[in-house]
């Protein structure tokens, strides 16, 4: 949530309990949250208004370039790109889907026992007789057997061209 929305999570905690809004992961959200960061990190907006001015742009038709009005005498008008901001987001969504999530803070949990992971394999089951038994061979005899593998598939294709 925090790398789509560009945003440390810190800032999101703190600014979902100053909103009273609750932080979900839906992509939906993820965009709502990075354009009240955007506006109130860069414009220096109060977090209350930027959230009101995010609200309103993203809710304003497609086509049309939302155009926020700040008061009632139309002097000051805000204009955002929201295709430029769409494909920021984006990029940053498909930055968080592929796993570039920030480091967790405290330390890393304890690496897992082999053995338990053998056991866990077994009890999903995964033959893992095959695995041993190639494991027992030489570095040697497993690459013979890869090639050989390997020179069977080149003559499956070729058959069947």
């Amino acid at each position: 949530m925090a790398v789509a929305a560009g945003a440390d999570r810190k800032w999101l905690v703190n600014s979902a309990a100053i909103l009273r809004r609750p932080l979900r992961t839906v992509v939906t959200d993820a965009k709502w949250w990075g354009l009240v960061r955007l506006l109130s990190k860069t414009l220096e907006l109060p977090l209350r208004s930027a959230a009101g001015v995010a609200t309103k742009a993203l809710a304003s038709p497609r086509a049309a370039t939302p155009v926020v009005t700040a008061d009632p005498t139309d002097s000051i008008n805000l204009r955002l790109d929201l295709d430029r901001y769409g494909s920021v987001f984006l990029g940053n969504l498909s930055r968080a889907l592929v796993h570039e999530t920030p480091k967790r803070r405290g330390r890393p949990s304890p690496p897992q026992n082999g053995d338990d992971a053998i056991a866990a394999a077994r009890k999903y089951g995964v033959d893992i007789g095959l695995l041993e038994s190639a494991l027992t061979r030489t570095p040697a005899d497993r690459l013979a057997i890869a090639e050989a593998n390997a020179s069977f598939l080149r003559e499956l294709r070729r058959t069947r061209k």
